[in-house]
C-alpha cells in the first residue's frame, strides 16, 4: 500500500499540489526543532539523548529518487528533499509519509524550520516558503541562477546552499554569483553579496553580528549581517562545507587539502593541518570546547582535534570517503561514509557512532549498502539519515 501511494503522487505531480498520508499520528515523540548544523553557528553540536548502544532500526524507508539533503526533525516530523524536486514530511515515530510536494528542481539543498514555515532552495535557483502542515507553498522568490549551466557543473559538488535564518531574515546563496539577505515574511531581497566568481553553495554561520560564508573558489567572507557589506576576505582554496563557528574562531576544511581554524575578526590563520595522502577536506566541522571532528575525502578519515590548538587527537578511518557531516552528541560523534564512485562494485559505506574520548567505534549499521551523503539527525536515542539510494532509516 505505501508503495502504490508513492508511485501514485509521483505520477500526479503535475496535476495536484501535493500528496496526503496518514496525517499526523506519531508525533507524541521527539518534540522541538533539531536544525542542520544545530544552530545559527553551525556546531553542529546537539543536545539531546545519543544511541551509544546500537539494537537496530526502529524503522526505514524506501523512496523512489535519490537523496542528497539531509532531514531536519521539527515536532515529531522529518522534513527533506530528494534528486526528483519531490519534498518530504515523514513521522519520525513510524516512518510513514504525512504529506508530500512536487518542485520543479532538484532538492539538494537541507530545509530550515521556523515556526510553522519551511524554507529551502532547489536547483532552479528558487528560494521557497512553505506550509510545514501541508506542503502548501506560502510565497517563493527567484535569485539569480547565471551559474546553473553545464559549464559549472562540478560531479563532486553534492550540495547547495541550505538557508539559515535568525529572526525574520533569511540567509541563503542561489546559482549565480551572489549571496541574499531575505526577507522572511515574503522573500522581499534585504541584500546581495556578489562573491568573486563562483556560487556559494554552503549553510552560512552567524556570530557577532556578522555572516560567515564561503564560495567554490576558495573565498571566505565575513559580512556585515544588517548591511551585507565586506569585512574582511581571504582565499583558502574551494571550501564546499559549511562554515562553524566556536568562541571566535571559524572552523572549516578545503579542497586544498587543509582543515583551518581562523580569526572571526580578522581572517588570520590560527592554524592548519594538512590531511595525509592529498585529500580534500571535504565535510562540515563539528566542534565543541574539547573536540573538532570534520572529514575528508579520499584519505578516508574523520580527523579530531583540540580545537584550540589544531593538535592532532586521533584520525579515524571509515573506509570510504565522508561527504555528509559528523554530529557530535555528548563524547560520540555520529556519520555516514559515502563513495559515489560507480567503477567500485562493492559497497563499503556504513553509518558510524564513534567514541571522541578513545576514538574507537561504538557501533556501525553496514546494511544501507548505499552512500550517505546526508548529515545524521540524533535525538531522544534515534538516529535518522537518508542514502543515495532513497533510503530513509531510523535507528534505535
Amino acid at each position: 500500500m505505501r508503495k502504490w501511494f508513492i508511485i501514485t503522487c509521483l505520477a500526479l505531480a503535475v496535476a495536484v499540489t501535493g500528496c496526503t498520508q496518514g496525517g499526523n499520528e506519531g508525533t507524541e515523540k521527539f518534540q522541538g526543532t533539531y536544525s542542520f548544523r544545530s544552530d545559527l553557528a553551525n556546531t553542529g553540536i546537539i543536545h539531546t539523548t545519543g544511541l551509544p548502544n546500537l539494537k537496530g532500526e526502529k524503522w526505514s524507508l524506501q523512496l523512489e529518487n535519490k537523496i542528497h539533503s539531509s532531514p531536519i526533525l521539527a515536532d515529531g516530523i522529518l522534513y527533506f528533499g530528494d534528486e526528483a524536486g519531490q519534498f518530504y514530511a515523514i513521522s519520525a515515530n513510524n516512518g510513514k509519509i504525512i504529506w508530500q510536494q512536487a518542485f520543479a528542481g532538484k532538492i539538494r539543498a537541507t530545509a530550515a524550520v521556523y515556526e510553522n514555515e519551511l524554507y529551502f532552495t532547489d536547483t532552479t535557483s528558487t528560494l521557497y516558503a512553505i506550509d510545514k502542515t501541508n506542503g502548501e507553498v506560502k510565497w517563493k522568490k527567484q535569485l539569480d541562477d547565471s551559474l546553473s549551466s553545464g559549464a559549472f557543473t562540478d560531479p563532486w559538488d553534492y550540495y547547495i546552499s541550505s538557508p539559515t535564518i535568525d529572526q525574520d531574515v533569511i540567509y541563503v546563496g542561489g546559482e549565480g554569483p551572489f549571496f541574499y539577505a531575505l526577507s522572511r515574511l515574503d522573500g522581499s531581497i534585504i541584500w546581495e553579496h556578489e562573491t568573486p566568481m563562483l556560487f556559494v553553495h554552503s549553510k552560512a554561520a552567524i556570530a557577532d553580528g556578522k555572516v560567515f560564508i564561503s564560495d567554490m573558489t576558495g573565498v571566505v567572507a565575513a559580512l556585515d549581517q544588517k548591511t551585507g557589506e565586506p569585512i574582511w576576505s581571504q582565499d583558502y582554496g574551494a571550501v564546499q562545507s559549511s562554515i562553524a563557528y566556536k568562541d571566535g574562531i571559524l572552523y572549516f576544511g578545503s579542497r586544498d587539502q587543509n582543515a583551518y581554524a581562523v580569526d572571526a575578526q580578522t581572517g588570520e590563520i590560527k592554524w592548519s593541518y594538512l590531511t595525509s595522502g592529498g585529500s580534500w577536506v571535504s565535510s562540515s566541522a563539528a566542534v565543541n570546547d574539547e573536540y573538532i571532528a570534520i572529514g575528508s575525502s579520499d584519505s578516508k578519515f574523520v580527523h579530531v582535534f583540540d580545537p584550540a590548538t589544531g593538535k592532532s587527537k586521533f584520525d579515524f578511518n571509515a573506509g570510504s570517503r565522508v561527504f555528509g557531516s559528523p554530529v557530535i552528541v555528548d563524547d560520540i560523534m555520529y556519520f555516514g561514509t559515502a563513495f559515489t564512485d560507480k567503477t567500485v562494485k562493492a559497497n563499503i559505506d556504513a553509518f558510524y557512532a564513534v567514541d571522541l574520548k578513545t576514538g574507537k567505534e561504538k557501533w556501525r549499521f553496514a546494511e544501507a549498502q548505499s552512500p550517505i551523503l546526508s548529515t545524521p539527525v540524533v535525538a531522544d536515542g534515534v538516529v535518522f539519515f537518508t542514502t543515495l539510494d532513497g533510503h530513509v532509516y531510523a535507528l534505535k
